[in-house]
C-alpha cells in the first residue's frame, strides 16, 4: 500500500520510532531509510520531534521535497543522550 502510494500519488512517508529499530522496521512497510529515525521516547525527545516534523512539513508544502538532513537533530539528540531511554523519564 505505502509503495502504491508513494509510486502513484507522490507520497511521502516518515517513520519516526521509540524503543525499536526504526529503519529496519521502516523497511518492513516500504518506507525508505532516509525516512526513518530512532527518538527517545520521552519528553524532550517527543518535543524534538513535533519541532523537526512541524519544519518538514512546512518545508514539504513550500517546496514540496524532503531535505536530505531532515532528521538530522532527531539523530544527534538520539546519539548524545544514549541509544537507550531511561523509561524513568517517560
Amino acid at each position: 500500500m505505502i509503495d502504491n502510494q508513494k509510486n502513484k500519488y507522490k507520497w511521502e512517508f516518515i517513520f519516526l520510532g521509540a524503543n525499536i529499530d526504526a529503519v529496519e522496521t521502516a523497511s518492513k512497510f516500504g518506507v525508505d531509510e532516509d525516512r526513518a529515525v530512532n527518538y527517545h521516547a520521552d519528553s524532550e525527545g517527543t518535543k524534538l520531534n513535533y519541532e523537526v516534523v512541524s519544519d518538514l512539513i512546512v518545508n514539504m508544502r513550500m517546496e514540496n521535497k524532503v531535505e536530505k538532513n531532515w532528521k538530522q537533530r532527531i539523530e544527534e539528540d538520539y546519539e548524545k543522550r544514549g541509544k537507550k531511554t531511561n523509561k524513568a523519564n517517560l
